[in-house]
């Protein structure tokens, strides 16, 4: 297949899973930069489709690509992880839409963009599902000790007696920090298993007969699963701080499936250890995939690998989000 990309590297043969991409002198199409090397493959081939892809064949071919071609650069993918600031803005001066391939936007400078009038589009609709199946998955085996109770069951200890009770979701009060697509899509979950959600946001949402928390303490005094589903970045970082973990109580479990730092993870750690805080399921931490000792010791918590939206089939959705944003911007 004749891929129109300019690799970042002088050798224009480069083989990226099977697809081999090369210069195509012949035509003048819309340039679109792939700014993060974590753009799957297959995304690539296919914006590659209709538009002349610049793809860095490592980090530090951006510059080079943004110098050769920043002014007729017209699009972006990115996945989010890979820095977007004024600096790099300064040099494209015909960007028109910035796609991520990713929910979250912590590495992208959302005020320039904005003051600029540059679009910016994300995966949190293609994804939202397959992380609110993960946080209801999470509560479930937290409250239920699943993780515990396989060890119990593989272990023999079952023939020594039963395995302690654990706590029932139904009836339960479930407090979404963030009602998003992901908040949303794990409310409708929850109210299908008998819960009942409540929420809070910097404001309001229009039409919604949840009941609304102004903050996030006054919502952990009221929920007995606390789920975090808002954006990370600097502006949320510490939100779930002592304050927050010690409204929840003792009986409570708390979820995260949206970005580590907005939990204070010293104070989590305190509070699963002294029971101050029943349980937790964290899909996310602070410093991955670095996961710190005193966490991995505690009994009380159920770990995943930061895989919330990690299935194929929405992996694909989320490629083709990309792909049908840029196409739709820029033809």
């Amino acid at each position: 297949m004749n891929l129109n990309v300019l690799a970042g590297s002088p050798n224009t043969g480069d083989e990226i899973e099977g697809a081999s991409f090369v210069k195509d002198a012949h035509r003048q199409r819309v340039a679109v930069l792939v700014l993060s090397m974590g753009v799957p493959a297959a995304t690539v081939a296919a914006l590659a489709q209709r538009f002349e892809v610049l793809c860095p064949a490592n980090p530090g071919d951006i510059d080079v690509l943004v110098a050769a071609h920043g002014e007729r650069i017209r699009g972006i993918a990115t996945t989010g992880k890979t820095r977007l600031d004024r600096a790099l803005l300064e040099h494209l001066p015909a960007l028109e839409i910035v796609a991520c391939y990713s929910a979250g936007l912590d590495n992208i400078d959302t005020e320039a963009l904005a003051e600029r009038g540059i679009a910016l589009t994300n995966s949190s609709a293609a994804l939202a599902d397959e992380v609110a199946d993960l946080a209801i998955a999470l509560m479930v085996m937290a409250r239920r000790r699943l993780v515990a109770a396989d060890a119990y069951a593989r272990s023999g200890a079952w023939t020594e007696g039963a395995f302690p009770l654990g706590q029932s979701v139904t009836g339960a009060r479930i407090g979404l920090l963030g009602l998003g697509h992901i908040g949303s899509g794990v409310a409708r979950r929850a109210e299908a298993m008998g819960m009942h959600p409540r929420y809070c946001t910097r404001r309001p949402v229009a039409d919604c007969a949840y009941p609304y928390y102004p903050d996030a303490r006054a919502l952990a005094s009221d929920s007995d699963v606390f789920v975090v589903a808002c954006p990370g970045g600097a502006r949320n970082r510490g939100l779930v701080d002592a304050t927050v973990l010690a409204a929840m109580g003792r009986e409570s479990t708390l979820v995260n499936i949206a970005r580590g730092e907005i939990v204070d993870e010293s104070a989590l750690v305190e509070a699963l250890a002294t029971g101050k805080l029943g349980s937790a399921g964290l899909d996310v931490l602070a410093d991955e995939p670095n996961v710190p000792a005193k966490l991995r010791e505690l009994q009380n918590v159920v770990l995943t690998p930061h895989l919330g939206s990690a299935t194929i089939e929405t992996r694909n959705s989320m490629g083709a989000s990309v792909v049908r944003s840029l196409v739709q911007a820029l033809g």
